[in-house]
């Protein structure tokens, strides 16, 4: 059981921006297969604490993961940082997202595993599955939900545990319904099923760059390149970016090269310059100005600030 920070221990990450020695399960200690389809799975957070499970970290390559608390709370670390979840709240996290889990004051709830191709037998091209599927740079959503809804999600919830253990024929019909309104009501109330944020072309367009960029920023670093990628000129890329988030095209691939050094920094002991050519830089000196100029300090400086932050914690 996670104790605190420090307990978020280093692994390496490959090229692609995996993390090679973080544990790939399929929940829980299972360790996951190369496929899975039209997977689903329903646990309740005290029968998972009960048996132990592994909550050390690690991630679900293939899975989505939904967790609602019902009562007291628990917390998550998803690269390094603490979030504790207390009664009413919603955790998504999509797939490949490291986290750990820590117990604190006795929680209860759910926790659902789910493929995206189980969801997606009716919902495919819809807005839910969209949004679902739509990339946002912290890779899980944490929501909070009024008490007098709270009851309509537990309502939710436990049909959805019953439905799952009884076996009828229309269990997974019953199930992917009652998977899309916890859904519907998680989104709803984060703001994204408000009418004013339905999905535009452009927005689609950004969804798309964001995860052009997740699968290249190794090799690609130019706004032109992404634009070739989407099929679109430059100029219209970067307009359409900026416009819908406030920020250039250039701007989110720096940060994602950005983000990825500061966990390499964080989970391995590789050295400066191994860093800098994980990252398909030709030199390290161009790694170091670009990581100051973005971020204030030097890699060192923050590799050094965050192993003591960590030792203060314990």
């Amino acid at each position: 059981m996670m104790k605190s920070n420090n307990d978020f221990i280093r692994h390496a990450i490959d090229v692609k921006g995996n993390l090679q020695s973080v544990p790939n399960y399929i929940e829980y200690g299972e360790k996951s297969l190369d496929h899975l389809t039209n997977y689903f799975s329903i646990k309740t957070i005290q029968t998972i604490k009960s048996a132990n499970k592994v909550l050390e970290p690690h991630c679900h390559t293939l899975l989505y993961q939904l967790v609602w608390v019902t009562d007291g709370s628990y917390s998550v670390t998803i690269d390094d940082k603490i979030h504790h979840l207390q009664k009413n709240c919603f955790l998504l996290l999509y797939p490949n997202t490291v986290h750990a889990t820590s117990f604190e004051d006795n929680p209860k709830g759910y926790s659902v595993h789910f493929s995206i191709d189980f969801f997606e037998v009716h919902e495919k091209g819809t807005y839910l599955s969209n949004v679902i599927k739509r990339s946002t740079p912290k890779r899980f959503l944490i929501v909070k939900i009024d008490e007098t809804t709270s009851y309509e999600i537990n309502v939710i919830f436990n049909g959805m545990e019953k439905v799952n253990s009884g076996g009828s024929f229309l269990s997974d019909e019953l199930i992917r319904t009652y998977l899309n309104l916890s859904l519907l009501k998680m989104y709803e109330f984060y703001g994204l099923l408000d009418k004013n944020t339905l999905f535009t072309s452009s927005q689609t367009i950004v969804n798309r760059f964001i995860q052009a960029v997740d699968a290249n920023f190794i090799n690609k670093r130019s706004v032109s390149e992404y634009a070739k990628i989407l099929n679109l000129s430059e100029g219209h890329l970067n307009n359409i970016i900026k416009k819908e988030t406030g920020k250039p095209a250039g701007y989110h691939i720096r940060e994602r090269i950005l983000h990825e050094a500061q966990r390499l920094l964080i989970y391995t002991d590789s050295s400066i310059s191994e860093i800098s050519y994980t990252l398909n830089f030709s030199n390290p000196s161009y790694f170091f100005r670009l990581f100051k100029s973005l971020t204030g300090t030097t890699p060192k400086k923050f590799r050094k600030n965050h192993l003591k932050e960590k030792t203060i914690s314990t």
